[in-house]
């Protein structure tokens, strides 16, 4: 017999979890398998084009299923307001 089978959320998924959820258009996509307790996850890196929200990329944490709506989105939107005022 073969390995298990195992579920997998896509990277088009994430893709599209982000452009619903956020300001980030995705322009890379890393992904890593980590060890998270009693199971494993999937963890996504992605760099955003426009850098004003989320200038270290977005961190989203999937667990073992293949439904993006159980991820996690781990980076917080960042806020500038004093570049706002620099603008006046």
């Amino acid at each position: 017999m073969g390995a298990p089978a195992r579920a997998v959320v896509k990277e088009y998924q994430i893709r599209r979890m982000l452009m619903l959820r956020t300001e980030c258009t995705v322009t890379g996509l890393d992904t890593t398998r980590v060890a998270d307790g009693p199971g494993i996850r999937d963890r996504f890196i992605a760099t955003c084009e426009n850098l004003s929200h989320y200038p270290d990329g977005v961190e989203i944490v999937c667990p073992d299923t293949e439904d993006e709506r159980d991820c996690t989105l781990l980076t917080a939107k960042r806020e500038f307001p004093h570049l706002r005022l620099l603008a006046r």
